[in-house]
């Protein structure tokens, strides 16, 4: 019975990740038709707008997210007060 049983879970597991693959797909999909027919209105996170992710895969994601921010505006050059 326990052997079923993790055979069910590690299913589960390999579909859960299939839908976040497809996730990303819809989501940049969605992510150009926005721009284009809403002059460039930011969509909600990946995340929010799927359901497929653990509590430490979404912080990962937001740590990411602010890293690349921060990343852009150092490269920027602009300092503080700026």
């Amino acid at each position: 019975m326990g052997e079923i049983v993790q055979q069910v879970q590690a299913k589960t597991e390999r579909d859960r990740r299939e839908h976040q693959q497809q996730a990303v797909i819809a989501y940049r999909q969605a992510e150009i038709t926005a721009m284009a027919v809403r002059g460039g209105q930011q969509l909600p996170d990946l995340w929010e707008a799927f359901p497929f992710w653990t509590g430490e895969e979404i912080t990962d994601m937001r740590v990411a997210k602010y890293k690349a921010r921060m990343e852009r505006w150092v490269a920027s050059g602009k300092k503080g007060g700026e």
